[in-house]
């Protein structure tokens, strides 16, 4: 193969996500436990992370059915929306009835750097690859993490919602966009764009994650 030519679009895609998951090991570490009356209060503030998590990504896949050209790509896009929607609906129910506040909480305000960073992708390439590629293999690993995180604190509803609905929807759209990608990402510049966005993506969300744990003491952080 020529050093200018394409790889075959189904080993690239099997490559980036390989290259995702060397990247994304660091977050296997199983979550420190600060105790039953620690861990407990800080679950309100684990909630809406997630909440705002989950709007984002119904948020940035919303915004892109009408701007993306490719059909089936539209239709991901419209699917992932709706699931990332629910998502933050059962949350908010589970929030409510663990008598958390959510009034006044606006999850979109500010956007992340990481939904800002997405905003600028124009590509539909791109859009796959750093946001159903990676992020959701992100948001994947990190709410394995929550959900030991709610199993050892002895929240078994939301550990439910989450071993049952949220993780494997997470692992349905990475699967999606991984088949979706391999059938867009055919010439070597559009393999390219989708490594650099999958890549920025996944340093981004990194970052994020490092400062908040940083500057709240959280434990973890939940994903998409």
């Amino acid at each position: 193969m020529s050093m200018h030519a394409a790889m075959d679009s189904k080993g690239f895609v099997e490559q980036l996500v390989a290259e995702n998951e060397k990247w994304l090991a660091k977050l296997d570490a199983a979550p420190a436990m600060t105790g039953q009356g620690g861990a407990v209060g800080t679950l309100g503030a684990l909630l809406k992370m997630a909440l705002k998590n989950e709007m984002e990504a119904a948020a940035i896949a919303a915004e892109w059915v009408s701007t993306t050209p490719e059909l089936e790509a539209k239709l991901v896009f419209a699917r992932h929306a709706g699931d990332e929607a629910r998502h933050f609906q059962l949350l908010a129910e589970n929030a409510e009835r663990l008598g958390i506040s959510l009034q006044g909480y606006d999850p979109l305000d500010p956007p992340s750097p990481v939904l800002a960073y997405l905003r600028t992708l124009e590509t539909t390439v791109e859009r796959i690859a750093a946001a159903l590629v990676a992020r959701e293999a992100m948001g994947g690993r990190r709410n394995a993490q929550f959900l030991k995180f709610l199993e050892g604190i002895g929240q078994e509803h939301l550990a439910d919602l989450y071993r049952e609905v949220i993780n494997p929807d997470e692992e349905s759209h990475q699967q999606a966009g991984c088949r979706l990608l391999g059938s867009l990402a055919v010439t070597r510049p559009a393999q390219e764009s989708a490594r650099r966005a999958a890549r920025q993506l996944l340093e981004i969300g990194d970052e994020v994650r490092s400062r908040t744990m940083e500057k709240s003491g959280v434990p973890v952080v939940p994903g998409c």
